[in-house]
């Protein structure tokens, strides 16, 4: 059965929603969630799966995982 589906049949035989049995953080809870409350994500907000991000090319990372990238030089 679809994650979506289990979120959505939770709560309709009323489940809380914090019975989710997904880890923090997982894409499988993010659609948990988005069953249960009967909405969708944005495509723009959905992470892809780490295996599939592109290398790390020279951008630091911050605390909160996002790409943080150095201001170009000035030139002479």
């Amino acid at each position: 059965m679809d994650i979506i589906k289990l979120g959505a049949r939770a709560r309709i035989v009323g489940r809380p929603r914090d019975a989710c049995p997904y880890p923090g953080d997982s894409r499988e809870r993010r659609a948990w969630f988005e069953g249960y409350d009967g909405s969708s994500w944005e495509m723009a907000s959905r992470m892809p799966h780490p295996a599939r991000l592109p290398p790390d090319n020279g951008a630091s990372r911050s605390g909160d995982g996002t790409a943080v990238q150095s201001p170009p030089l000035a030139s002479a």
